[in-house]
């Protein structure tokens, strides 16, 4: 026999057990109602299962099935139990049939009319009532007839209601009916009594104990009328819409009368927020801000190795739930090692030495997890599973499976992704002809999807999955929604502005929303924020870390809420633009600070048990980080389980005059714990703000004073319970004590800052009318301050920018000097600016009389010195004369390119301060060129004593500035030495210098160039790595500076190397200048400085070959070669190229000619190279300067660039720092240079 249509869709979408179930339902007479719209070929019915399920059946014009739908949760298969049931009735019953309601298969004759009962008193349904219209017998029973699952199911008509009902194992309907103003009950009960059959008196019992006994008055009267119609106000449906079409009333013996929705009402919200509504509280439960339960800290397990199934297993009775477990499993994996194959069986008890298993860290975790589990509240369950999902995106052998035996099989496991990122929810704001809705959406990585009803299942356990790759689901709140609400809320359009208020809001601080269809006029602002904010609560022993922010318009955001922030007036709604980028940034910040945060860091949401939070003083890191990134902290008063002291800290200072030093008293107390010098001291130097105290309490010293502590002992010394600090610091006391009741060292002070601030208003010098120059109003300034030095009795460093005369200025103040009285001054020099300052001489101050204490028949006594105004020698000489020269006493020793001196070991500065000088002044364009520490020996020559020690200056200037980078210290040491140095710029100074551009010229080196470099580099890389490992990186650098010569060469030319080996003669930056040279620079004069010889003598040759003039220098040149050159390239208009090595050209050449300037191979440190720029970059120059820095792509010298820019260091706020990289360099700048 042929199956008909609706069978064989049965049996094509089902499986087995699902198509049981719903022959069952159809047998035991589930299908309660039946309706057919014969226009749109739509059935619609009823069935009952745990509760009443809707199923509808669309049909095309010839009967055939097009699709079918229930509004039951999902049930693993293509269609459910209850369609499967409502098919068979369609199959049965359907063919002539239009509306029909489907009752149980009893066979129930109708009942005349005296065998109905007639309820008389049916109002108020009482047990009295009951008592007076049942059989003795039938009443005396009636405990055991009545149960919790005895009403099956309730149909309230307009003048009919009709219980199922189910006592003892049979099954009864009950009808009681309105009819002419009276109410009558009949069951179809076989049973012959007079009065109330057992059925019935269980229904009416049921009745008179609900929580509606006056069920009966409400349905067969007006009441029912009013209540729908005011139902219907309350959702906002006009008065003419069908009730039955959104809403149906159902009895129960535990609720009474109760409405329910049909699946037109799915997500309406009524139009007032003082409605009780589910979804309205649905709504409101998620848009609460509360915070997860914590879980239990995890044991650690033995390690192993496996894969691991996800099993989802959906209940089939209604007394139970589905479930979820992660099963560890086994199995031999495919040859490309991606799943396993065969041999695949659960992995009992942790058998691993049976199978001969390994383990990694990452499976250590999940086993451990896996194994609390059963021991988790719920909420720590999801926020096990949370963990366990960001552990299983690491694994190979992740499989899902649904409904499987215990035994596994390959055949049920579905191979499986586990993603890192989470899914979050997201709406869809649109509106129809009738109602404004907010569409729920599920965002992932891939993309945006509707909710759907499968989707239910896994939401449980907060996971979704979307094409066999599995999400954690971002907070529980999300899982709850999308369990507990039908996929959108929906509102009459006529309130939009309600639903603005009631769905929107609440929810848009959680989730994003996507305004559809111009339902609201929306205009999108971005938002920055001006404030971090961290909020700090206990949870049982764990410290809980809220991160929350403000924007700038003041509104404040909790991070883990995710929505965007929104704002209504009228339709119109602001939305402002959280910027999540720099959201993220504060929580990699917080989440860097610990090892246990990263992992935390998706929930937007820290905690820490209160073990980890004091082990090892960890809080003063925390709270040091968040006042550095100005993260406020709040909630730290409220802490239990952290002990600060109650009591803030109070400071009192008070400052007298000694003789060489100010003493200063400090008195630091908590309450009544006072804390000494010595323990302040500890607490700054370790960089802690918090101190104990004797109590055993935390003591935290007050933020304003933290930088005033410690600029107290960067510059004191403590002697007993006080702190001396030098006098030659004054230009910083008044700063540090904001009331200095002494009166004597307010004087001492203001006398010595007044001399200070008038040197450029005092009585300016009058420049000597034997300078035959004009000198401009900062080089007048210069003068000033020069001559205030010399009456202060104070040395100085003039460290004016390279180019803008202080040559001049020098020359100018001694022969302001030689005025007044006669003297000698002393100047040392580099060898090669001997000339220059001879030139100088000559040009400016011809009245001077210098001598020169140099070269090899050089006078082997001083007695001459007194007849001269300057007496010139060079470092080396003074260096081999220093016992000579010391026998002299001269008014002012000057010290020109001054930073020769700066390291205060080396015999150049021992013998500097050795000299016999009035006073001192060092002269250089740059005083810092590799740190801070520069400052010291330059800063001792001029004022001997001034830093203290050479140990105290390291730990409390130079290695703060440098290291730390903290431009607090940086700011008071520029305090400290302005009075004692001067610094201008060109940029500030020199208006009539054209603009110096600066730019890179990147080359991309040639294969056989490339293969060069990358085999040297590879080489060079595993030698130092291992050289370092072995003897760490500060024995390692000659290494490292050998390495990056021989690639910086390489860069340049494999010719450089001199191995006979290569025969590689390419070299990318030769052909690039020669281009320049012919087609770029047209009859500019152009500078070409390399630091290898090598390399200008292959630009020489090349330019040989095309016959192009040129002048060369390099550090073998003499004197006389080097002016020679100079003046023929400055007066030649016919000659342009002047290739000049950089060690031959950083110092004391005037070549104002040109006007662009080439570095073939730029130096780690940039004052060289700046150096070498300010030969063409300086007074006198016309024309805009271009300077190019030659750079071989993706090498040594890129990365050069980089690290420059990386270790950059705020002391260019002090006076100008061009850093040595290294002097700085670590294994990972290393790593990084040879990558």
């Amino acid at each position: 026999m042929s199956k008909s249509s609706y069978q064989n869709y049965i049996d094509l979408y089902t499986s087995v057990a699902v198509r049981q179930r719903g022959q069952r339902l159809y047998k035991n007479s589930a299908v309660i109602e039946a309706k057919y719209d014969k226009q749109r070929y739509i059935w619609r019915f009823i069935v009952l299962g745990s509760r009443r399920y809707t199923v509808q059946v669309k049909l095309d014009a010839k009967q055939n099935i097009k699709s079918t739908s229930c509004t039951c949760p999902f049930d693993w298969g293509t269609i459910c139990k209850h369609s499967v049931a409502a098919l068979m009735y369609i199959d049965k019953n359907g063919q002539n049939i239009e509306k029909q309601t489907a009752l149980p298969k009893k066979n129930i004759s109708e009942r005349t009319k005296k065998d109905e009962f007639e309820l008389k008193n049916y109002k108020q349904i009482t047990e009295e009532f009951i008592r007076e219209n049942t059989e003795r017998y039938i009443h005396q029973h009636m405990y055991y007839y009545s149960g919790n699952d005895t009403l099956k199911e309730s149909v309230i008509k307009k003048d009919e209601i009709i219980f199922f009902l189910e006592i003892s194992y049979e099954r009864y309907v009950v009808k009681i009916k309105h009819s002419n103003n009276k109410v009558f009950i009949k069951s179809d009960e076989n049973s012959k009594v007079k009065k109330l059959k057992k059925s019935e008196a269980v229904c009416l019992q049921m009745i008179a104990h609900s929580q509606n006994p006056d069920l009966l008055d409400i349905i067969f009267s007006d009441k029912i009328d009013i209540a729908k119609k005011n139902i219907l106000g309350l959702y906002g449906l006009e008065t003419g819409v069908n009730f039955e079409e959104y809403f149906e009333y159902l009895f129960s013996e535990d609720n009474g009368l109760s409405l329910y929705r049909l699946e037109k009402a799915f997500g309406l919200l009524p139009i007032t927020e003082s409605h009780v509504d589910n979804m309205l509280n649905i709504i409101n439960h998620t848009a609460e801000d509360t915070q997860p339960q914590l879980p239990n800290r995890l044991t650690e397990q033995e390690k192993r190795s496996l894969g691991f199934v996800l099993r989802f297993e959906k209940a089939y009775y209604s007394y139970s739930d589905d479930s979820f477990n992660i099963v560890p499993i086994i199995g031999k994996p495919n040859k490309a090692n991606t799943t396993l194959n065969t041999r695949i069986e659960e992995l009992e008890d942790y058998a691993f030495s049976k199978y001969n298993l390994k383990v990694t860290e990452n499976q250590k975790k999940i086993l451990g997890i896996i194994d609390e589990q059963e021991n988790f509240e719920d909420t720590e369950k999801n926020n096990g599973l949370k963990k366990i999902i960001q552990l299983l995106a690491k694994e190979p052998f992740v499989y899902t499976t649904v409904d499987s035996n215990h035994k596994m099989r390959k055949k049920d496991l579905v191979k499986t992704t586990v993603s890192e990122n989470p899914a979050d929810l997201q709406f869809t704001v649109s509106e129809d002809n009738d109602f404004v809705r907010a569409k729920m959406n599920i965002k992932t990585t891939e993309g945006l999807y509707p909710i759907e009803e499968p989707d239910t299942i896994m939401a449980q356990f907060n996971l979704y999955e979307r094409n066999n790759v599995i999400y954690s689901i971002n907070n529980i709140k999300s899982s709850e929604l999308i369990l507990n609400s039908p996929g959108e809320f929906k509102m009459v359009k006529t309130h939009k502005n309600n639903f603005y208020e009631q769905v929107i809001e609440p929810l848009s601080k959680s989730y994003r929303f996507d305004f559809k269809d111009n339902t609201y006029k929306v205009e999108t602002i971005n938002l920055d924020f001006h404030k971090k904010q961290i909020f700090l609560s206990e949870q049982n022993d764990f410290l809980i870390i809220k991160p929350q922010v403000v924007y700038d318009n003041d509104t404040s955001v909790v991070l883990y809420h995710t929505g965007d922030i929104l704002s209504k007036t009228d339709d119109n709604i602001t939305e402002y633009k959280r910027n999540f980028d720099l959201e993220n940034d504060f929580l990699n910040l917080i989440a860097e600070l610990h090892p246990e945060f990263e992992s935390q860091k998706d929930n937007k949401l820290f905690y820490l048990h209160n073990e980890d939070f004091t082990k090892n003083m960890w809080f003063y890191n925390f709270f040091d980080q968040m006042q550095h990134h100005h993260v406020e902290v709040f909630g730290l008063k409220e802490l239990k389980n952290f002990k600060y002291s109650p009591y803030k800290g109070k400071i009192n200072t008070s400052v007298s005059s000694g003789q060489d030093w100010f003493e200063v008293n400090v008195d630091l107390s908590f309450g009544d714990n006072t804390v000494s010098l010595q323990d302040i001291k500890k607490a700054i130097i370790n960089k802690q703000k918090y101190i104990q105290l004797k109590d055993g309490s935390v003591g935290i010293m007050p933020s304003d004073w933290l930088h005033k502590l410690e600029k107290y002992f960067r510059n004191g010394e403590i002697k007993k319970d006080k702190l001396e600090i030098s006098k030659l610091r004054f230009s910083i006391i008044d700063e540090m004590f904001d009331d200095i009741n002494d009166t004597e060292v307010l004087k001492e002070i203001a006398e010595k800052q007044k001399r200070l601030s008038e040197f450029k208003e005092i009585k300016k010098v009058k420049i000597p009318k034997e300078i035959s120059a004009e000198l401009r109003d900062y080089q007048k300034e210069g003068l000033n301050w020069l001559n205030f030095l010399d009456k202060m009795k104070w040395g100085g460093i003039l460290a004016d920018d390279m180019g803008l005369g202080k040559t001049l200025q020098i020359l100018t103040f001694i022969q302001h000097l030689s005025k007044k009285k006669k003297s000698t001054n002393l100047i040392v020099v580099p060898t090669t600016l001997l000339f220059n300052w001879q030139n100088e001489i000559a040009k400016f101050s011809p009245k001077l009389k210098a001598f020169y204490h140099y070269g090899p028949n050089r006078k082997r006594e001083t007695k001459h010195f007194k007849d001269y105004d300057l007496i010139f020698t060079t470092y080396g000489t003074l260096l081999r004369d220093i016992e000579l020269l010391n026998t002299f006493k001269f008014n002012y020793l000057i010290l020109d390119e001054s930073q020769a001196i700066k390291n205060p070991a080396s015999r150049r500065y021992k013998a500097a301060v050795l000299i016999n000088a009035n006073n001192k002044i060092a002269m250089t364009g740059t005083p810092i060129e590799n740190s801070t520490f520069d400052l010291f020996a330059q800063m001792n020559f001029a004022n001997p004593g001034m830093f203290g020690s050479l140990k105290g200056f390291k730990d409390n200037y130079s290695n703060p500035i440098d290291k730390d980078g903290d431009e607090i210290v940086a700011g008071e040491l520029q305090k400290i030495i302005n009075p004692f140095v001067l610094r201008r710029t060109k940029e500030k100074v020199a208006s009539e210098l054209p603009q110096k551009t600066e730019d890179i010229i990147y080359c991309e080196m040639e294969p056989e160039q490339r293969k060069v470099y990358d085999a040297y580099r590879n080489n060079y890389k595993d030698k130092l790595l291992n050289k370092i490992a072995d003897d760490g990186i500060g024995k390692s650098k000659m290494m490292v500076l050998e390495a990056l010569t021989r690639l910086r060469q390489i860069c340049d030319s494999p010719v450089l190397l001199k191995n006979d080996e290569i025969s590689v003669q390419q070299s990318i930056k030769v052909k690039e200048i020669i281009r320049h040279i012919n087609e770029k620079t047209a009859n500019h004069k152009i500078l070409i400085f390399s630091q290898f010889v090598g390399m200008l003598t292959i630009v020489k040759d090349e330019l040989n070959k095309l016959n192009v003039d040129y002048e060369y220098l390099d550090g073998k040149s003499s004197a006389k070669q080097r002016e020679t050159s100079v003046n023929n390239f400055q007066k030649n208009g016919n000659l342009r190229v002047f290739m000049i090595s950089l060690k031959a050209g950083g110092l004391g050449l005037n070549l104002t000619a040109a006007d662009y300037v080439y570095i073939l191979d730029p130096w780690w440190n940039p004052a060289v190279e700046n150096q070498a720029i300010d030969r063409c970059y300086r007074i006198g120059q016309d024309k805009k300067v271009f300077a190019y820095r030659m750079i071989c792509k993706n090498t040594v010298e890129e990365k050069i660039l980089k690290l420059q820019a990386k270790k950059k260091k705020i002391a260019t706020d002090i006076i100008q720092t061009d850093e040595n990289i290294m002097k700085t360099i670590d294994t990972n700048d290393i790593k990084e240079l040879f990558s």
